[in-house]
């Protein structure tokens, strides 16, 4: 585990850190000491001078891996944070022997693993959350000696076109405490998942508990089936590759 400081100037940006982040108990608070790595996120702050210095945007975020610390600048997307911090776990872990995998994860009721690979929106979140089964995880996941383990505490799943049919505990979870990010709000505050105006990339991210099954803490013996989750319009790979 890393311990990791945040500082922003965007009051829900530190909601959803307490989301999607391990959430340290009072002692491990009282005796945090030095962090082992800084997350500075001045969303409001650009960078004028993009163009004469060859960048794409007035947008950044920069990693400094001597001084630990990640600095973002001019987006307010809150993944930019959990998605740097996974960037670094890919960074450290292997240098442990331990793999680092963008993939969701959930096991059985007879211990049996399952981890879904795929990039964002082919469904890693969505499969995870079985209902016949106990989630570990829905994105970020190591693998060590004694099986996979969750690096977070929370779920940032996608809601466009959300419907409490085809994702019941998805939709469920959109309770106190859960942060809709990117969505189109009507004049009586209802929110219409529908609505592709802004984005596709319409957000939620909530504590891995709003689930009802899962396992805590979120860690499972070694995966028994792995599964490659792919949008791959040419027909390379069958819908389900194992």
């Amino acid at each position: 585990r890393l311990k990791v400081r945040f500082v922003m100037e965007v009051a829900w940006q530190a909601h959803f850190v307490t989301n999607m982040f391990i959430r340290p108990s009072i002692y491990e608070l009282e005796t945090f000491g030095e962090p082992d790595f800084i997350v500075m996120n001045g969303s409001k702050a650009v960078n004028p001078h993009w163009k004469e210095q060859g960048l794409n945007s007035e947008n950044f975020v920069i990693f400094n891996l001597t001084e630990k610390i990640q600095i973002i600048g001019g987006t307010w997307y809150g993944g930019e944070m959990k998605k740097g911090m996974f960037a670094m776990m890919n960074f450290y872990l292997p240098l442990r022997g331990i793999a680092s995998m963008h993939c969701s994860a959930n096991v059985g009721e007879k211990g049996d693993v399952a981890v879904f690979f795929g990039l964002s929106g082919t469904g890693k979140t969505t499969l995870s959350a079985d209902p016949k089964r106990y989630l570990i995880g829905d994105d970020e996941h190591g693998w060590d000696d004694n099986g996979v383990f969750n690096f977070e505490g929370g779920c940032y799943a996608k809601v466009i076109d959300l419907s409490e049919e085809n994702e019941p505990d998805i939709w469920r979870a959109i309770k106190r405490d859960a942060l809709l990010e990117n969505v189109v709000v009507d004049e009586y505050g209802d929110v219409d998942y529908y609505d592709h105006s802004i984005t596709e990339n319409s957000r939620v991210s909530y504590p891995i508990y709003h689930i009802n099954k899962i396992v805590l803490p979120s860690k499972a013996g070694h995966a028994s089936k792995i599964i490659y989750l792919s949008a791959d319009a040419f027909g390379v790979l069958p819908p389900v590759s194992i």
